[in-house]
């Protein structure tokens, strides 16, 4: 299955936003934990206030008193009852702190002994400010017993409050030092994981880099066999490396069409070469030549050399040179005439051209080599009449070139290229590639067997007026 493309900046993004979560989600679980513990630190603080308020709500009730039997005044009455009262809802408030059930019960049973320490406080100022002997020592002691009972009861309650507060405390400590080696267990995997993904990433990189690196070096130096760079990394650098790989195959196809071309030219150039040897004594003689046989009235002797004369004069421009259609056609009619008068009346040329197309250009010598294809592989040894059909059609922005003939046809297992020894020398192979490289690799030619003869065709674009 093939992976989907991730960037580089993607993927740094996404490995922060995981660290991030991480460090994230064991902050928030710290907050968490340290909030619950501050929630117990200050109930625990509120609950021991609470006790001592109460403490203090009883002694200064117990002062109070004290003060009235002392001053038999009855000011102090109100505020022994608003000091119990104060303790007594100190106590409901204690109760619906967080408490255990024990406390909880040893706070129920302190509101009793409240109410009676109050029942007998509340009789001793009645008795003590409505007589002046000392009757209320009873119900005093008995509200100092039970005061004294109240004071155990709230020492108790702290007892407990004391020990559930050290336990708690052990179990912070407990639960702070496996926080701790929580939050170094998971810095060490956050930090290991961060380390482990900066060398994978970084090893891959440098790796991608480094290949495109040496590749990059040997085609500096010519090299361009460096083969397909392959980086499977999905990213920038793979794009860098197909780029690349593309890059090095389009340098190689484009010397590959420069060094056929030189070859080409070094072709051209040996059979101009070829051509050009004293070519003006040539055409001086074969002119001589013409008038002798005009003068002795060998009209027809004197034709074939004019038409020689002007093929030799078509043939020596320069061979990669363009000409346009007409151009061509008049070098063809020369080349048929001369074998018209070698073949006599057992060959027939037809031609079938739409004018509009002779405007148009294409490369020097491109129509006669497949005409003289026709007249040397399709007809030559034919024993009954032959006929060469040429036909150029307009077909909207192409030209479709055909050479007909009801010749022997193609035996392609042999081959069909045997250009030397014959008029021009320029074989079909060298008419391809030619055309190739003048159109840009837009031309087409094709060559098939029909029923009787073959047929060779070139479908060219059209190439100014």
């Amino acid at each position: 299955m093939k992976s989907s493309y991730i960037s580089i900046k993607k993927k740094l993004i996404i490995s922060y936003v995981i660290i991030i979560i991480v460090l994230t989600c064991l902050s928030g679980y710290i907050l968490y934990t340290n909030s619950i513990l501050t929630k117990t630190y200050n109930s625990f603080i509120e609950s021991m206030l609470m006790l001592n308020e109460i403490q203090s709500y009883l002694g200064d009730s117990k002062k109070n008193l004290d003060k009235l039997l002392l001053t038999r005044s009855t000011n102090y009455i109100d505020l022994i009852y608003s000091s119990i009262d104060e303790a007594r809802e100190t106590i409901k408030k204690f109760q619906e702190t967080n408490i255990t059930e024990d406390n909880y019960m040893i706070t129920k049973d302190l509101l009793n002994l409240l109410n009676s320490y109050e029942k007998y406080s509340e009789e001793t100022f009645r008795i003590a400010l409505s007589s002046a002997d000392e009757r209320y020592i009873e119900n005093y002691n008995n509200s100092n017993k039970v005061y004294g009972y109240i004071f155990k009861a709230l020492e108790e309650i702290n007892y407990n409050l004391s020990k559930s507060g050290f336990e708690n405390y052990s179990i912070m400590i407990q639960h702070n030092n496996r926080l701790f080696n929580i939050l170094i267990f998971m810095l060490g995997i956050v930090l290991f994981g961060s380390l482990v993904f900066a060398y994978i990433f970084s090893i891959n990189m440098v790796k991608s880099i480094n290949k495109l690196t040496e590749a990059a070096k040997e085609v500096s130096k010519g090299n361009f066999d460096v083969g397909i760079i392959e980086i499977e990394s999905n990213d920038e650098l793979s794009i860098l490396a197909k780029a690349f790989n593309k890059m090095i195959n389009n340098i190689s196809f484009l010397l590959d069409e420069i060094k056929k071309k030189a070859e080409l030219e070094k072709e051209a150039q040996f059979l101009a070469l070829q051509s050009q040897i004293n070519p003006h004594f040539l055409f001086n003689t074969l002119n001589v030549i013409a008038k002798m046989s005009l003068l002795e009235g060998g009209e027809k002797t004197c034709d074939l050399i004019e038409s020689l004369s002007d093929i030799l004069r078509y043939n020596l421009r320069k061979i990669d040179s363009s000409v346009r259609i007409y151009e061509e056609l008049k070098n063809v009619e020369e080349y048929v005439n001369i074998q018209r008068i070698r073949f006599l009346d057992r060959i027939e040329f037809c031609k079938d051209i739409d004018e509009n197309v002779l405007k148009y250009y294409i490369p020097a010598l491109t129509i006669q080599p497949i005409v003289e294809n026709a007249f040397i592989h399709g007809l030559e040894g034919k024993e009954d009449k032959g006929i060469i059909e040429l036909s150029i059609k307009d077909e909207n922005e192409y030209i479709r070139i055909e050479v007909r003939d009801n010749g022997k046809g193609f035996d392609f297992d042999k081959g069909i290229e045997k250009p030397k020894g014959h008029t021009t020398g320029i074989g079909l192979k060298n008419v391809k590639e030619r055309l190739n490289i003048f159109f840009k690799g837009r031309s087409q030619m094709y060559m098939k067997n029909r029923d009787q003869g073959a047929i060779i065709g070139i479908l060219i674009p059209k190439v100014g007026e």
